[in-house]
């Protein structure tokens, strides 16, 4: 039942939470009274209106079992050193299996490395090194490399977005597992584009490419709205 500190956490919130108390009610203190030792310690932020656990005791399931987990971390972030980038005035708490203490952000985020280190040590000692390539693919369907450099080419030096701006912005979406990418698939006689992205097999994100004319020849809706009109290519989702 951990009651020590769930009678320590309580008076806490009393003492700093001036409304939605029900922050630690429903959620901090279900997972507090369920917790064994191998879920502490914790990280416990509170401020005036809100509460959020860090439940870094579940880290290592997370990193051995979410591939996205691994690439985030290879890419420098975890789920939890984020909440401390925008603490403001909320107070922060570790929680042991014994006792809540108030601590510092700095000592906050040594206590998230000495949590995070070791789950990433052993697994790249069992499985091998972190992904290293974060680009997101980007493969195209019904259209050939020399065409799209025709349509690139014939878009230089103009005056809205272009085709190729469009088409960088999916290769700066964050990777998150090996078998994850963009499929482009052009439609000739409209003009046209379709994109899917998907994650070990999975459809996610889907939409158009839109052609919206260019300013010598006048704005296109061609069947997709825009809530603020705007020259050359447009996702729509």
């Amino acid at each position: 039942m951990n009651e020590k500190i769930i009678n320590r956490m309580t008076n806490i919130v009393a003492d700093l939470m001036k409304s939605f108390q029900s922050d630690f009610t429903k959620y901090d203190k279900p997972y507090i009274e369920a917790a064994d030792e191998s879920k502490f310690p914790m990280l416990w932020i509170v401020g005036e209106s809100h509460t959020h656990l860090l439940r870094l005791g579940d880290y290592d399931e997370h990193f051995n079992t979410d591939e996205a987990a691994r690439y985030a971390h290879a890419q420098g972030s975890n789920p939890f050193t984020a909440y401390l980038d925008w603490l403001g005035g909320d107070k922060i708490f570790l929680i042991t299996k014994d006792e809540v203490k108030e601590t510092t952000e700095k000592a906050a985020r040594e206590v998230i490395r000495d949590v995070v280190t070791p789950v990433v040590e052993n697994w790249k000692a069992k499985n091998g090194p972190l992904p290293k390539n974060f680009k997101m693919p980007v493969r195209f369907k019904n259209i050939t490399f020399g065409k799209l450099k025709e349509m690139f080419r014939s878009e230089e030096n103009r005056d809205g977005r272009t085709l190729i701006q469009i088409l960088r912005e999916f290769r700066n979406y964050r990777k998150t597992a090996d078998d994850h990418f963009y499929e482009v698939t052009y439609y000739p006689t409209r003009n046209e584009f379709t994109f899917c992205e998907y994650r070990n097999r999975q459809e996610g994100l889907t939409g158009g490419i839109v052609f919206h004319g260019w300013p010598e020849t006048g704005y296109q809706q061609n069947y997709a709205y825009q809530i603020d009109p705007s020259f050359g290519w447009s996702k729509h989702t």
